[in-house]
């Protein structure tokens, strides 16, 4: 569970700047459609994608998966008319869904982006599902579950965690969904989520690449999305509150060696109403994830106590933003001491801060990073497609790389201080089967 809170947490705190010859615009149509466009002259090539906001976190109780299947179907459609056009002219298409939101991209010749556009509003407005590639895509999505979660001990842990923590979202359940949910899924099932959530006014398309002219974009986009009416969308509330208790779990499997313990914490700070402080804690844990820095340092190599050690910080995919702190050990023994250690050293880093010379590493190392990203259009468009789904402005995006730089040392450290000096919400033990009382 700990990579996935850390790959989450990377994929979502990525920075994205206007330098390297891009050029941002946006419009949205009346119907509530936003248009992002990025355009870039290099090679004759778009990345064309659409960003519903909607996901695991929409699908109704009982019908976990919901959300997922419907992108796997709806996607499994392009092959009976879009896979062979898109095959004859050199395309690429894919499609995933995560807790917020179920994304369909192509990246094409630009000579063809009026199909695109032509085809992504038919995936809008609707989708056919017959009963054999139902139930055949339902055994795919089953054999999914069995290798993520079913058969590995991380993925089990995950979604015990999740039901038993995080169970005012989404049922408390991963993107998957229950495999007895999933199993009892009915087409009408994926086509009422679809009629519910697929709408213009909750769906963004990013355009990034050899882009015509604004004014063609807008008239293509006038001419196939204008005309969908937009829907009422009724999203449940959530409670981003404090917990007002600990909450420990422990998972037990004969398929782990290793022990593990992770300690999640409540950030009191939403990454959507104060960025800059949610942009000064990411730095911060960036730091203290350096293969150098003291924690990692003390605890990985010098007392040989934990064979990791992993800081990470995920923003928008529970009902509030958490950090954590995961320990992997080969004993028992060694995790004990671990904790031990690793609260002393917690104590030590909220008292002594980060270096403003290592703040200033990260900062080179995530501008390089980028630097080196902007040069695919397809990393470019899903960073930013998330950034958007993620509800933040085009504005914020195109200023995020500035505001990095000028984060000071303090704002990093206060930031970390105001995580990480109270008690985590959730302690979270992974264990050998039988060492389950310990």
């Amino acid at each position: 569970m700990r990579k996935l809170f850390l790959s989450i947490a990377l994929l979502i705190s990525c920075v994205f700047n206007l330098e390297a010859g891009y050029n941002l615009s946006s419009f949205t149509l009346k119907n509530g459609l936003l248009v992002v466009c990025l355009h870039k002259k290099t090679t004759p090539i778009i990345s064309f994608s659409v960003w519903y906001k909607c996901g695991s976190a929409q699908d109704a109780i009982s019908k976990s998966g919901v959300a997922h299947y419907l992108e796997h179907m709806a996607f499994e459609c392009d092959k009976r008319e879009f896979s062979d056009f898109l095959e004859s002219v050199g395309a690429e298409s894919n499609a995933f869904t995560s807790l917020r939101s179920i994304c369909f991209y192509e990246i094409i010749p630009s000579e063809h982006l009026e199909k695109i556009f032509e085809y992504e509003a038919k995936r809008m407005t609707s989708i056919t599902i017959d009963d054999a590639p139902f139930l055949s895509e339902k055994g795919a999505i089953l054999e999914e579950w069995s290798m993520s979660i079913g058969s590995s001990p991380d993925g089990s842990a995950g979604e015990s965690l999740c039901a038993n923590v995080f169970n005012r979202t989404a049922g408390g359940i991963s993107v998957i969904g229950w495999k007895s949910e999933i199993e009892s899924l009915q087409p009408q099932d994926l086509l009422d989520f679809h009629k519910a959530w697929f709408a213009p006014n909750n769906a963004i398309i990013v355009i990034v690449g050899d882009i015509p002219d604004l004014k063609k974009i807008k008239n293509l986009a006038e001419k196939y999305f204008g005309n969908i009416p937009k829907k009422e969308i009724l999203r449940r509330e959530e409670d981003s509150s404090r917990p007002s208790c600990v909450k420990e779990i422990t998972y037990a499997s004969p398929k782990v060696s290793n022990t593990s313990i992770e300690y999640i914490y409540h950030v009191p700070f939403s990454h959507l109403k104060n960025l800059r402080k949610s942009l000064a804690l990411d730095l911060a844990i960036s730091v203290i994830n350096q293969p150098d820095s003291f924690t990692r340092k003390i605890l990985e190599h010098d007392l040989k106590k934990a064979t990791s050690v992993t800081f990470s910080y995920t923003k928008g995919y529970f009902p509030y933003d958490i950090a954590s702190i995961g320990i992997e050990s080969s004993s028992l023994n060694n995790r004990s001491d671990s904790e031990k250690i690793c609260t002393y050293l917690l104590k030590k880093l909220l008292l002594s801060g980060i270096a403003k010379n290592d703040l200033e590493t990260v900062k080179k190392q995530k501008q390089l990073a980028m630097a080196y990203k902007k040069d695919d259009i397809g990393s470019i468009a899903q960073h930013v497609g998330h950034l958007l789904s993620n509800e933040y402005s085009t504005e914020e995006i195109q200023s995020m790389d500035d505001v990095i730089q000028s984060i000071t040392v303090e704002e990093c450290n206060d930031a970390l201080r105001e995580v990480f000096s109270l008690d985590p919400v959730v302690i979270s033990k992974v264990v050998p089967k039988g060492y389950d009382r310990d």
